[in-house]
């Protein structure tokens, strides 16, 4: 198929039968609308040919009374010696004259029926109709005309067939009355044959060889048009492929501006329809007339004339053909746009206006546009004030400005939405941008890129998070075998009798030690843990007092050796709270043993247990023994003590993991530092 499609011959052979189809269907479709007449007309003798035909007769026959009573008058004067020698030379030519016209209107040579009376319908001065016939039942239709008479000449008018001269024209001699008042009855049979050869037989057989011949034409002209569309089709499927390119390919008239082709096409193809339209009624108004019917040169000039129009028809087919063609490789090439002046200068156009206004800042864009809206706002009020007719277009005019402000609200609503979403922490939200006003979509699309830019960051951190978690879970994992190995050699050497004093000290150091880095290993995983969400948490109801007097109860002995003391502030009854018991110890637990780490020596640590409103709050305060030079927020970082000397036993990582815990559960951490006074804030939910 797609190379039939590439093929110059088919596409020739498509061209060929395109005109030879289009040139038929015209041919048949003049030859079907020249008889569409006769097959409207129920009868010949409705058709436009008999009118003119018996029209024509009528005049002939009373121009032959007129011509009759011509030859009488001179006759007479010839008889009484009043005319001049050449009168019988002219009443000579009248006899010849008169002869004709009696043997045209002979019933012998023509179907044409007819006999004249005088106005009172008594005296019958000439008829071609027998003796026993009666003319209403011989013709169809019987006619009537009435003239005059005025000493041998008709008031008639020739050009008309009607009466309508004047007296003085009629009668330039200047009788005041008509010498005789006549009525002329005519009409054809209904029913002709051959046997009398006049125009009113070959009326009769073209009107009815048209009745017979239509249902052909039509056929032939409906046949040869789904030809001529099928081969149409194929031209345009065909257009713009070559053997051997697989892209389409451009003419040179497919170079041509689209819209210039397109007016040089049409206004052939109009030119040509007019020529045929024209051709068509000149055919059609010569085949009405007399002559038409009676002459046999008229055959040649109705063929010629009737293949002349169905030259023209396949023309303007053709034109027709060219241009759909140029369009269809046009639109394959996806060219149209490109190939179109008047779509090259609206872009051009369009483009430079767009240019200005979209580099011109947001408030004067505001500014202007109102300023042209109250220009043609007070314009069409002025203008409106005298015609009324333009109310309804200032009507129009707000109405637009309403939608373009409804459409402009809506697009901020969107915006804001939008907005939102993406503040309430959905990263991956991104606004449509989708008919938004332009000023709105840029700043869509500035909002949709910082989203963009932050869930890069997040997962950028979270990636960073991940792998300091894995890492430090493996190190943990991995330090674990050796350090419980080194454990458990402290303790066989513990178990064995040291001779050497210093030995027995350097076992306690690797004791001491050896425990520090198992708490610090343990503290990192479960720091890891906690930040990472891995731990499973299971909320309860929990006597948060109950829970502070057996931390308080296994810190106090620490806490005294250290000459901190504890004093603790909890309300009336059990305080219970929505927590998991696990995470919620190990959260006091790490707060009294940084107070035990940190606080300064002799002086006192306070505990605050406090409820309402939903909520449980405990807080913890005591002086650090050394000067706080570190911001709260930093303080529950990994990692981070109160003092930069690292010269205490603290890992930094016990506040790091009572935070993430306690945000397991549900509540918040919260620190405070004043000088150096530190206070620390745990709130859960409070629980009925």
């Amino acid at each position: 198929m797609k190379k039939l499609q590439c093929s110059t011959a088919a596409k020739v052979c498509a061209w060929i039968v395109l005109l030879a189809a289009a040139f038929g269907a015209g041919v048949f479709g003049v030859r079907a609308v020249l008889s569409f007449g006769s097959v409207v007309d129920d009868n010949w003798q409705s058709s436009s040919r008999y009118y003119n035909a018996v029209n024509e007769r009528r005049r002939d026959l009373v121009e032959g009374i007129e011509l009759s009573q011509t030859l009488e008058e001179l006759e007479k004067q010839i008889a009484e010696g009043t005319t001049n020698p050449l009168a019988y030379a002219d009443a000579e030519a009248l006899r010849e004259e008169r002869t004709r016209v009696e043997e045209r209107f002979s019933r012998q040579n023509t179907w044409f029926r007819f006999r004249v009376l005088t106005d009172d319908g008594q005296t019958l001065l000439g008829t071609n109709l027998k003796d026993d016939e009666a003319i209403s039942r011989t013709v169809k239709e019987t006619h009537y005309f009435s003239f005059e008479l005025w000493d041998g000449s008709v008031n008639y008018d020739p050009e008309t067939g009607d009466l309508g001269l004047s007296p003085s024209d009629a009668n330039p001699e200047g009788e005041t009355a008509p010498s005789m008042k006549l009525v002329l009855e005519y009409g054809v049979p209904e029913k002709v044959d051959d046997s009398i050869q006049d125009e009113f037989s070959q009326i009769w057989r073209l009107w009815d060889m048209d009745r017979a011949s239509f249902d052909q034409y039509l056929t032939g002209f409906l046949n040869l048009g789904a030809l001529t569309l099928l081969a149409l089709i194929w031209i345009l499927w065909t257009a713009g492929h070559k053997s051997g390119a697989e892209e389409i390919v451009l003419t040179w008239q497919d170079r041509i501006f689209f819209d210039v082709y397109a007016v040089v096409m049409i206004a052939a193809i109009v030119f040509l329809v007019f020529c045929t339209v024209g051709l068509v009624e000149q055919l059609y108004w010569s085949s009405t007339s007399v002559y038409a019917a009676q002459s046999e040169s008229y055959t040649s000039f109705y063929n010629l004339g009737v293949i002349g129009a169905g030259a023209l028809f396949a023309a303007g087919v053709g034109c027709a053909a060219l241009l759909l063609r140029t369009l269809a490789v046009r639109v394959k090439a996806r060219c149209l746009r490109k190939t179109t002046l008047l779509c090259r200068v609206a872009a051009w156009m369009a483009g430079t206006i767009h240019d200005f206004v979209r580099f011109l800042p947001f408030t004067w864009k505001i500014v202007l546009g109102f300023l042209g809206y109250a220009a043609v706002s007070f314009f069409l009020l002025v203008v409106g004030y005298y015609d009324g007719g333009v109310t309804l277009f200032y009507l129009c005019i707000q109405t637009a400005v309403l939608l373009f402000l409804a459409w402009w609200a809506y697009g901020y609503h969107r915006l804001r939405q939008g907005t939102k979403t993406i503040a309430g922490g959905d990263l991956e939200y991104q606004i449509d941008t989708t008919r938004m006003p332009y000023d709105l979509r840029l700043q869509a699309e500035d909002l949709n890129n910082i989203s963009v830019g932050l869930a890069g960051a997040v997962d950028e951190k979270m990636k960073s998070e991940r792998f300091k978690a894995e890492l430090i879970t493996n190190v943990s994992h991995d330090l674990k075998t050796p350090l419980t190995s080194i454990i458990n050699y402290v303790n066989l050497l513990k178990s064995t009798q040291q001779t050497d004093p210093k030995a027995i000290d350097y076992i306690e150091v690797l004791d001491r030690k050896s425990q520090r880095l198992k708490k610090l290993t343990e503290d990192l995983v479960e720091a890891s843990k906690a930040s990472t969400g891995v731990l499973s948490v299971t909320r309860e109801k929990i006597g948060m007092s109950q829970l502070i007097d057996q931390a308080t109860a296994e810190w106090e002995e620490k806490l005294s050796d250290r000459k901190l003391t504890l004093v603790s502030t909890l309300p009336e009854g059990e305080t219970w709270v929505y927590a998991d018991g696990r995470h919620l110890w190990r959260v006091i637990d790490n707060l009294l043993s940084n107070c035990a780490k940190y606080a300064m020596e002799g002086t006192r640590i306070y505990l605050d247990l406090e409820r309402g409103k939903g909520q449980v709050a405990l807080s913890v305060k005591n002086i650090s023994r050394d000067p706080l030079n570190v911001p709260a927020e930093r303080l529950m970082e990994r990692f981070v003590r109160g003092e930069e000397s690292r010269s205490t036993e603290g890992s930094g990582l016990g506040l790091s993991i009572a935070r993430s815990l306690t945000e397991l559960q549900g509540g918040t951490f919260d620190l405070a530092v004043d000088g150096d006074l530190f206070k620390a804030i745990v709130t859960l939910p409070q629980a009925n």
